[in-house]
């Protein structure tokens, strides 16, 4: 999808949701590729920004702004309506264990259950991330997905893509087991894309195969800096050679985008404490500094290499859909849609929705010691079954330092 500017009134310093979009300068001998920053303005949004990459200009301001409107749809409901009668309202402990079980307790919004085709009532907590149905109850948003596409089905598998990617990594993570690496060279098409565009002196490339229950193409990436500091990125897509391109250019756009503090000594923040990782923002920071990517060293310990299909074909939104449900349905979990689309937004080019799978894995807003998880459990029962792990990989003691994952 390409973003056509005039087209999107949106955009624009007066009266647009995104007031301004901002060019992020590379640096020789950083990754060539774009990285553009959106801007908005409006009293509920003040200081209110989403970054994008790109190979290309166009491809990054679409990126840019895609990521700014899916933020600002799923920020807050602009008004609440009423649900229909007889529609199936779901337990809100389905989807937050700490919630209250009294449904007078929340507002709710339809929603669509794709594994039982049918409309149901979500609390609007779940959907919205400031909205509090009770202003004394809090509630913690996990295993959702949030994405921004040119219809809905885009948004539906894009959103199922990004729960599946904080599932396994925080699997990996807890689990710290080693995984099987993707040679990038291995595969010519991917070669090429890396050394046109990602390619960095004295920065050190990683990608890794995530094997998960669900079994859908998972990556995770590790970019090691010249002072064994590092970033991260991880990519869920249909095919191998989509997520380790997807992997590539997000760890290309945090180099570029913290270019300023990874590559000045004396603007590397130090943390004294590990309780001080309490946003999601600290986690990258915190692996910036020296010899921090020495916490990912059990990553390397798997005995095989995994090399990418040659000539995987790319498939459609309706494809896509029908293979995350797939998926879905073959770890047992359920699956919920709802449109968010903004009503500013409804009638451009763009969609937003946001998905939920109670039950999923999550990266945790601040350092959590240790994780407990019944999802946990069932992905080792699970790949156990499948002959993906041996029981004796999965006995590692949980990690002693927050993840890097940003």
């Amino acid at each position: 999808m390409t973003v056509k500017l005039k087209a999107q009134n949106f955009v624009d310093e007066k009266y647009g949701i995104i007031k301004n979009i901002y060019d992020l300068p590379t640096y020789y001998g950083l990754p060539k590729v774009y990285v553009k920053m959106a801007f908005g303005g409006q009293y509920n949004t003040a200081g209110f920004n989403a970054s994008g990459a790109g190979i290309t200009e166009a491809q990054a301001v679409n990126s840019a702004v895609g990521e700014y409107i899916e933020r600002y749809s799923c920020l807050h409901p602009h008004r609440v309506m009423k649900v229909s009668k007889g529609v199936v309202k779901i337990n809100p402990q389905k989807i937050n264990a700490s919630a209250s079980a009294n449904l007078d307790d929340y507002q709710w919004i339809h929603g669509y259950d794709l594994i039982q085709k049918r409309t149901v009532a979500l609390p609007v907590d779940a959907v919205y991330l400031t909205y509090r149905s009770n202003k004394k109850q809090s509630w913690m948003t996990t295993a959702t997905g949030a994405a921004c596409g040119p219809n809905l089905k885009a948004c539906f598998w894009k959103g199922i893509a990004e729960i599946f990617e904080r599932d396994a990594f925080q699997y990996i993570w807890r689990r710290q087991i080693a995984c099987e690496q993707i040679r990038i060279n291995d595969n010519r098409e991917l070669r090429s894309y890396f050394n046109r565009y990602i390619k960095s002196e004295n920065i050190q490339f990683k990608l890794y195969k995530m094997d998960m229950d669900w079994d859908v193409p998972a990556v995770f990436g590790v970019a090691v800096l010249p002072n064994k500091g590092c970033v991260v990125a991880a990519s869920v897509r249909p095919t191998w050679i989509e997520a380790c391109k997807k992997t590539l250019l997000e760890l290309a756009q945090s180099i570029v985008g913290y270019a300023a503090i990874i590559f000045k000594v004396d603007e590397n923040i130090e943390v004294h404490s590990y309780d001080e990782v309490k946003e999601y923002q600290d986690h990258s920071l915190l692996y910036f500094n020296d010899h921090m990517s020495q916490h990912l060293s059990f990553l390397d310990g798997h005995q095989h290499i995994f090399r990418i299909p040659e000539n995987e074909i790319q498939p459609d939104d309706d494809e896509a859909v029908a293979l995350f449900i797939e998926k879905i349905k073959s770890i047992d979990k359920q699956v919920y849609f709802v449109d968010v689309t903004s009503e500013e937004i409804k009638h451009t080019d763009w969609k937003v929705g946001k998905t939920i799978i109670p039950g999923m894995l999550d990266i945790e807003p601040h350092f959590i010691k240790h994780l407990e998880s019944s999802r946990l459990n069932e992905v080792d029962r699970n790949l156990i079954k499948m002959k993906k792990r041996q029981p004796n990989e999965l006995k590692n003691s949980q990690p002693i330092v927050p993840h890097p994952f940003p």
